[in-house]
């Protein structure tokens, strides 16, 4: 039976009172819960707690704590996700798919054949909101993070335990990949690639080249699927 979860960034505390619109709504209207129904919130840095629902009026809804249900830790292996910037219904399905398949972190970039435009303030709002409701949708505990957009070459220069990029040259992963790794970076390139220079200064840089498909992928294609294989290799074993 599924439960219905709310991300609730402000304090899990005994008694919480909620007053957004959206929220109140999604509660009252689209959820139809009731006095003394259960609702479960969860703060994105790990912990979801079960609520009753208290008291519902026509603004608010009042919830008490029940307990504590569910603690995680910050988990020690994190797939950080490098993606240029592109059409903005191609960054929301990148988000909220990458969510879904265990990315910590998407780092937005401006590489040559990229969008050069760095986004606006409510642009990067948006994709917050995509993100937490990826999160809430899938289960998970930890909200991840989306950084501020960088340049290629500030991307690339960052240390981590192991970096991938996308390459329809590169070599088909197998079983190589070790659990073991901590943090990952997947970096995938921008409609009509990575130019040849950008792929130098990749090699320079440590990164591995992996193969993805035998054909040319469009970047929400690429990012979803290398996401998806590098999870199946570290997180989920």
């Amino acid at each position: 039976m599924s439960k219905e979860r709310i991300y609730w960034p402000l304090g899990l505390d005994k008694s919480v009172t909620i007053t957004e619109k959206a929220l109140v709504h999604k509660i009252k209207d689209v959820c139809r819960l009731r006095i003394s129904q259960s609702l479960y919130l969860f703060d994105g840095k790990g912990e979801e707690v079960r609520y009753f629902i208290e008291k519902v009026s026509k603004g608010a809804v009042v919830l008490t704590k029940d307990k504590s249900i569910c603690r995680q830790a910050l988990p020690k292996k994190r797939i950080y996700l490098g993606f240029p910037l592109t059409r903005e219904e191609r960054v929301d399905f990148i988000l909220q798919k990458c969510v879904e398949l265990g990315v910590s972190g998407f780092i937005p970039f401006i590489s040559e054949r990229s969008i050069s435009k760095f986004p606006s303030a409510n642009r990067i709002r948006r994709w917050q909101k995509i993100i937490a409701e990826a999160t809430r949708q899938s289960g998970r505990l930890w909200l991840p993070i989306i950084e501020q957009t960088v340049k290629f070459n500030d991307l690339i220069s960052r240390p981590y335990a192991l970096k991938i990029a996308g390459s329809i040259e590169g070599k088909i992963i197998k079983q190589d990949i070790s659990p073991a790794l901590g943090e990952v970076l997947i970096v995938v390139g921008p409609e009509g690639d990575f130019s040849p220079q950008e792929y130098e200064a990749l090699a320079k840089s440590g990164f591995q080249f992996i193969k993805l498909a035998c054909v040319i992928l469009r970047v929400e294609t690429a990012a979803v699927f290398a996401a998806g294989l590098v999870n199946y290799f570290t997180i989920s074993r």
